[in-house]
């Protein structure tokens, strides 16, 4: 396997292929995308964790979309092996974004926090990011294991069979009805916990709907969009949710006294802020039955399919 430098890959089909070769086509792309980030020398450290990353859901999206066409135990394997490569550059990702989450809170509410505090409190989150950075990436090698792993996980996705143009709908259609599981469970119960896999699930359904885009563009950007706005907003409530971990449990990185109390509450009151957003949103795209929207998805590939054999 080549991994020379590689530009970031289409992540979209292509007109006059089958569905499925594509979708591998697409997941071959990914791994050796994020197997750049993490192998070429001079990248910025922090980039190519989050590009990794990025790629690691968009692979586990794709997974999702073809499970019933690769088999269940296939799909488990692999699934794991990229969530567990998520899992090992999680915690370097999030320490990574916790001043800017603080700077962020700061821009919200630019008459609670004084400068000089906000300034204080970001060099500690900042350093506290690099000690981390120095000992997980550098001392313990963490980008050569993943790597390794993302080398297995290559070699079983080029094993895998998936030749037919057969639209995987029972894949998108679970999504989607899981997404919307999701978002009924945050409002009954509005957790961390819960909001954070209703975070995964609007972003595997975001990744889905935008490889699915080329079928109808001018209708299937739009939701991509919206889906981008949805996941940006839980996004920035579960850095927030982080902040508030890291202050709690770290409490010499934060403020004293009166300013910690401050602070804590001024993210309760963003992350409600959000999170009413969120259900506003989410309950339009997910206004739909799951079959519902899966037929309609079906029907619009099937038109461009026609359209595209007739060239």
């Amino acid at each position: 396997m080549n991994e020379s430098p590689v530009p970031k890959p289409t992540f979209s089909l292509r007109a006059g292929h089958g569905i499925l070769p594509e979708i591998k086509r697409i997941l071959l792309e990914q791994v050796d995308y994020a197997l750049f980030q993490l192998t070429t020398p001079g990248l910025d450290e922090d980039k190519a964790v989050h590009e990794a990353r990025k790629s690691f859901k968009r692979i586990r999206a794709m997974l999702r979309l073809v499970r019933e066409d690769i088999g269940e135990h296939a799909y488990r394997e692999l699934n794991a092996l990229f969530r567990d490569a998520g899992r090992r550059l999680s915690e370097i990702r999030t320490s990574a974004v916790l001043d800017e989450t603080l700077e962020r809170l700061h821009r919200r509410y630019p008459n609670q926090l004084s400068g000089h505090e906000v300034a204080e409190l970001a060099a500690h989150l900042r350093a506290h990011h690099e000690t981390m950075r120095r000992e997980v990436i550098q001392g313990q090698g963490l980008f050569q294991q993943v790597a390794a792993e993302l080398r297995r996980g290559r070699t079983q996705i080029e094993a895998l069979s998936l030749s037919e143009n057969r639209f995987p709908v029972s894949g998108l259609c679970k999504v989607y009805a899981r997404g919307r599981r999701g978002l009924k469970t945050c409002r009954r119960d509005p957790s961390v916990v819960h909001f954070h896999e209703w975070r995964k699930r609007v972003k595997y359904l975001r990744y889905q709907v935008r490889v699915l885009s080329p079928i109808w563009p001018e209708v299937l950007s739009c939701l991509t969009q919206e889906l981008v706005t949805l996941s940006e907003l839980l996004g920035v409530d579960h850095d927030l949710a982080e902040l508030q971990r890291t202050l709690v449990e770290r409490p010499e990185l934060g403020l004293t006294g009166r300013g910690q109390n401050k602070l804590l509450g001024l993210i309760e009151a963003y992350r409600a802020e959000l999170e009413a957003h969120s259900f506003s949103k989410g309950a339009r795209i997910y206004a739909e039955k799951p079959s519902v929207f899966a037929a309609r998805m079906v029907t619009y590939w099937q038109i461009w399919s026609d359209e595209h054999a007739r060239l």
